[in-house]
């Protein structure tokens, strides 16, 4: 991997984590209610929004041409009844199989890919791979957050409690 986005592939890796641990104890109700009368984003939506991001990205790399979550999620889609998302727990396998996918894709940039011109139209002045990877990253970073305010909303417990317990459980070889 490239140390010009080491950094950047640490928040993905974090951020990997983050939506797993967030997802991992809600149900599939609480998943798809939509705060603001109904007409805000779901936490289901939210991850598959940022699944359907994370594919934008590997396709920007030259690692794939495939998002199989285009279609709900991708481009301008703005979250809507939940009848047509992914059970959570369907989305939450997909997520944790992206997360394999991103790292291993991360993992195999060079210096020179990575300071090559990046074929995403992003609102940064850096247009590079490493420019673009970046914007990914903060774009993801925001909604993560969006996730861990919807889950205290909805009764649960904060996220950051949440990854602590993972970590534990990840010390203890669990």
């Amino acid at each position: 991997m490239s140390k010009l986005i080491k950094g950047i592939a640490d928040v993905l890796t974090f951020n990997t984590t983050m939506v797993h641990v967030g997802i991992s104890d809600v149900t599939n109700e609480h998943a798809n209610y939509r705060m603001r009368g109904g007409e805000g984003s779901s936490i289901s939506f939210l991850v598959g929004h940022l699944a359907s991001t994370r594919y934008g990205m590997l396709k920007s790399l030259g690692a794939t041409d495939q998002n199989p979550f285009a279609e709900k999620w991708g481009g301008d889609n703005a979250a809507r009844d939940a009848s047509e998302y992914l059970d959570i727990s369907e989305l939450a396998a997909d997520w944790d199989e992206l997360g394999v996918i991103v790292a291993d894709a991360l993992a195999g940039i060079t210096d020179e890919q990575a300071l090559a011109t990046s074929p995403a139209k992003l609102p940064v002045s850096d247009t590079s791979h490493r420019g673009a990877l970046g914007f990914f990253a903060r774009h993801e970073s925001y909604h993560v957050g969006q996730i861990g305010l919807l889950r205290t909303e909805l009764g649960y417990q904060a996220l950051r409690y949440r990854l602590y317990e993972h970590v534990e459980a990840q010390a203890a070889g669990a």
